[in-house]
């Protein structure tokens, strides 16, 4: 499987883009305080929504940012960390990768429950491999045929990859599930269905806003 990489974003495009791609976005990312409680088991900054970047702590930094699909980021991650190690001789902990989710791609990043319970499958029109029916438990668990063994989330945690959830996004998905009457009710649910380990940001295209002005590399991945 091989993945493209967008060339190097100039400052003037990149703020551009996120300024363009904020603008078709929902507003109102604030969390009350109940749905704080209810999302205990993932981790939140909502007193410091940057605290994140301040983890980036490698020489190399790096954002990849996946929108339509998690699978190639994911996989570019992966590269990322083997072939820093294979033919630069650059340590994992040296390189600090990020990957940054909002609209589909943050499906890859709930646990099988809420794949299952809320039919994300169909949701995504993303297909069971040995079924070929729409998925009931979420395949970025484990690696797809043809992937490397060890491109999947889990394994990418463990090497100390970090992931962001866009909140806008989950409450997105909430009121395209339930509607709008019923999304907040919704929207609590698909929060405490997070992947422990997981970060949620209230709105991505700020934080990688920030992440841009403290100098961390970005790469649009899809």
């Amino acid at each position: 499987m091989s993945t493209k990489e967008s060339p190097r974003v100039p400052r003037r495009g990149f703020l551009r883009r996120l300024s363009a791609s904020a603008a078709g976005m929902a507003v109102g990312t604030a969390l009350p305080s109940r749905l704080r409680s209810a999302t205990a088991s993932t981790s939140m900054y909502w007193t410091d929504p940057d605290a994140w970047i301040d983890r980036m702590r490698g020489t190399d930094r790096l954002v990849f940012h996946a929108h339509q699909r998690l699978l190639p980021a994911v996989v570019g991650a992966r590269n990322v960390l083997f072939n820093a190690r294979e033919s630069w001789a650059v340590a994992e902990a040296d390189n600090s990768i990020a990957i940054a989710t909002h609209g589909p791609a943050i499906g890859g990043l709930f646990r099988d429950e809420v794949w299952e319970r809320f039919r994300l499958g169909e949701v995504y029109t993303i297909t069971d491999e040995a079924t070929g029916r729409p998925a009931v438990r979420n395949p970025f668990l484990t690696a797809p045929t043809n992937a490397p063994a060890d491109a999947t989330v889990p394994a990418l945690m463990e090497r100390g990859v970090q992931f962001l959830v866009c909140n806008v996004a989950i409450r997105n998905l909430a009121r395209r599930i339930a509607g709008y009457d019923d999304a907040d009710a919704l929207h609590v649910k698909l929060l405490a269905g997070v992947l422990s380990g997981a970060v949620v940001v209230p709105d991505l295209f700020v934080a990688i806003s920030h992440a841009h002005r403290r100098r961390l590399s970005y790469r649009y991945i899809d």
